[in-house]
């Protein structure tokens, strides 16, 4: 198998087709075919089912394809990273952001990307941290903001931030009385609970309940923070999440948001232990823990402090 194959493979399993796809690589199609079926052979499956509109992939096939993506596309990323050693940094970054601090975040880094890496392009994903992860490991992703702690052995992190988690409610609801507030006030309070089971804020929430003997009354249960802070604003209830989610809101006073005692969450940027970043992917690292810093300093990412690397 050498990545020649993989690229034939590649273009033929997106076009379906394989008079298209030898168009495409500027080859003869019997020829195309050869290299495929010779692909076939050494990984003793068939990667393709032929039928009279040409050929779609089978399981096996997808699981090729997308190793194969990953594979070219870091075949290419080498190259640039070779050739380009005493000029800037460029070529494709695939950087994941969860949707709540995908708003913050994202602008200022490319903003300052721009400036000074203008030939790095960035693909933004947006998703919860553990799926986040997962996509680190699978390759399709080269970097990512994720909840500490990273528990996979196959990634590796850097300490952006410790944020602390902060009860929300409508403005005037003033059930928690002053701040700080402790996580018992929270007993009997009506939760409007946010994100994914045992992961990021959902799983910090819970685990300090527990330790302290709190049982919460989950009157609500949603993913995101979009639609929770809307029903809090509603009077639906509280919800338990980091205040710079809701920023814009904080700022023009129609949500509130409490710091809870001791209910933090660390944020790290993740990248594969076993694929070293490329220089695009160093530089986008660096630039991204530039703006969270400023960010933080500035009180734009409310109730955070920036950590080290060595915590």
């Amino acid at each position: 198998m050498d990545l020649r194959q993989l690229r034939y493979f590649k273009v033929l399993a997106t076009h379906g087709n394989f008079g298209r796809a030898a168009a495409v690589l500027h080859i003869a199609q019997p020829a195309l075919s050869r290299q495929i079926r010779l692909l076939e052979e050494e990984l003793n499956v068939r990667l393709l089912e032929r039928h009279a509109r040409g050929a779609t992939p089978t399981a096996e096939g997808l699981v090729l394809l997308d190793r194969a993506s990953f594979l070219l596309r870091y075949a290419e990323q080498v190259k640039v990273d070779i050739a380009d050693l005493a000029a800037s940094p460029r070529g494709l970054v695939a950087l994941g952001l969860t949707p709540a601090l995908a708003p913050m975040l994202f602008v200022p880094l490319a903003e300052v990307l721009r400036q000074r890496f203008p030939e790095i392009r960035i693909r933004l994903v947006e998703n919860f941290a553990p799926a986040l992860a997962d996509s680190l490991l699978q390759g399709t992703l080269d970097v990512a903001l994720l909840s500490g702690p990273v528990a996979s052995p196959g990634i590796s992190s850097i300490p952006l931030v410790v944020e602390a988690l902060c009860a929300i409610g409508a403005p005037g609801d003033n059930r928690l009385g002053d701040v700080p507030v402790s996580i018992e006030q929270l007993q009997g309070l009506p939760l409007i609970l946010t994100g994914v089971s045992k992961s990021g804020v959902r799983l910090a929430l819970e685990a300090a309940a527990a330790r302290r003997g709190v049982e919460l009354q989950a009157a609500m249960e949603v993913e995101s923070i979009e639609v929770a802070k809307r029903l809090v604003a509603r009077g639906f209830g509280w919800t338990v999440h980091f205040a710079a989610a809701i920023h814009d809101e904080l700022d023009a006073h129609r949500l509130q948001a409490k710091p809870i005692l001791g209910l933090e969450l660390q944020r790290l940027i993740g990248y594969a232990a076993e694929r070293p970043p490329s220089r695009a992917a160093l530089a986008v690292i660096e630039v991204l823990r530039t703006v969270a810093s400023e960010l933080s300093l500035d009180g734009t990412w409310p109730y955070s402090r920036v950590l080290s690397e060595a915590g």
